[in-house]
């Protein structure tokens, strides 16, 4: 006979005790771990902000007589967002407070290329902001570029746009699109509609932010110049600048008494050889999930094991993103590296496993080689994988030709494999 199962009221499941998170009421001891969540101090990357706001003095100093692009580079977790964030919230209120009667007025917009991953969705959303019940449908992306351009001039706007994983934006569009925001100051169309010669150089400023430090090689030569050479490079943070991390997130968002600077030095030491903030923040955050579910007040380091199990060295989400065919290209690859006696695949092998992925999958159509290859420079692009070109030899010596490998990066292929067929199964189920 089956036991039965026992009654619990609402107190017995919760509990009486307080959460290890401070603010449980509205969950805001949690909302510090997220990577959503701007600090008011920012820890190191004083000299990253140094270099933005030298850049971008112009929006202050002279509004009328140039603008700028910027690319920051640098590895997921390495505070390109949060310092983006911190930056134009911070110029929003010192030119709320400091501009002069007749100065443009000032918006700053943060698109992430990771949910809104076309030109028109970029120029809609930007569109909505500036004009109310702006519709969503209508219009091509040349007709949205040009209400845009008149809409800086007619509402005396200067406006600093952020396009945040500028990787995700679609590659066919990516480089006309990235053209034309760097051209703006040359239209015409302030000439033809007002009988005016202002150029529109002052009123746009842009700032891309990308995990690949070959990003400018991927654009034909006219836009990587007109973005121009202005980088700003977020290298991995050591051991001692995450655990200074962790710890004014930790005073922030978790009870005094729950973790010591040991467990968070534990942390610190897991995290630093990718040199990531958000894999450190989010495995701090895990690990206080556990100890909380398992009803103790301290956290441990037995809890950060299991934490460790739990929490990819990349986010889930990034891997959620991906479109159908990139998800099925990258379960293909953690297929064979499962069974594989090697740390590397082929791409030819990936294309003949992709191909019985597809029909297994509901029997959707795979895409020609020439996509696949896109597909796994995508994933390159991202930091998923490892792709590389590499000579081959015989043992006398006689080279054999060039081969290309495809690793994993640091991801168990049994955790990929569980996630994506998750995805996938959502996806299709959607």
């Amino acid at each position: 006979m089956a036991t039965p199962t026992k009654n619990y009221s609402f107190s017995d499941l919760f509990g009486t005790h307080k959460t290890i998170f401070l603010d449980e009421d509205v969950n805001q001891g949690e909302k510090v771990f997220t990577s959503s969540y701007t600090p008011h101090s920012i820890w190191h990357r004083e000299e990253e902000m140094k270099a933005l706001v030298s850049y971008f003095k112009s929006i202050i100093v002279s509004p009328t007589t140039s603008s700028k692009k910027v690319i920051l580079y640098g590895p997921v977790g390495t505070g390109k967002t949060v310092i983006s964030h911190a930056f134009g919230n911070e110029l929003v209120n010192y030119l709320a407070r400091e501009r002069n009667h007749g100065d443009p007025k000032f918006r700053y917009f943060h698109i992430n290329c990771r949910k809104t991953k076309t030109p028109h969705l970029i120029l809609t959303t930007v569109l909505r902001y500036l004009v109310s019940g702006f519709p969503l449908r209508g219009f091509s992306v040349d007709e949205l570029l040009r209400m845009f351009t008149l809409l800086l001039y007619e509402q005396n706007l200067t406006v600093l746009l952020v396009l945040d994983e500028i990787d995700y934006l679609f590659p066919e569009e990516r480089t006309d699109f990235l053209y034309s925001l760097s051209r703006l100051e040359e239209s015409p169309i302030l000439r033809e509609e007002f009988g005016v010669s202002n150029r529109l150089e002052s009123r746009f400023n842009l700032l891309t932010i990308t995990r690949d430090k070959n990003f400018r090689y991927y654009l034909d030569t006219s836009t990587a110049s007109s973005l121009g050479r202005n980088y700003i490079t977020f290298n991995p943070y050591t051991r001692y600048q995450l655990f200074d991390i962790l710890a004014s997130r930790a005073e922030l968002g978790l009870r005094e008494d729950c973790y010591n600077d040991e467990i968070l030095d534990t942390i610190a030491n897991l995290a630093e050889e990718k040199g990531d903030a958000r894999f450190a923040i989010e495995l701090l955050w895990r690990s206080a999930k556990i100890c909380e579910a398992g009803g103790e007040k301290k956290l441990s380091a037995e809890h950060v094991r299991k934490a460790v199990v739990e929490v990819l060295p990349i986010e889930k989400s990034i891997i959620d993103d991906l479109n159908t065919h990139q998800k099925l290209v990258l379960l293909s690859i953690a297929r064979l590296l499962s069974v594989c006696s090697q740390s590397y695949v082929t791409t030819p092998e990936v294309r003949r496993e992709y191909e019985m992925v597809c029909e297994e999958a509901n029997n959707i159509r795979p895409r020609r080689q020439t996509q696949v290859w896109a597909y796994l420079k995508d994933l390159h692009r991202l930091g998923i994988i490892q792709q590389e070109v590499e000579n081959r030899h015989l043992a006398n010596g006689r080279s054999i030709g060039r081969i290309s490998t495809i690793r994993i990066r640091d991801i168990p292929t049994e955790e990929i494999i569980q996630t994506l067929n998750h995805s996938i199964e959502d996806s299709s189920q959607s």
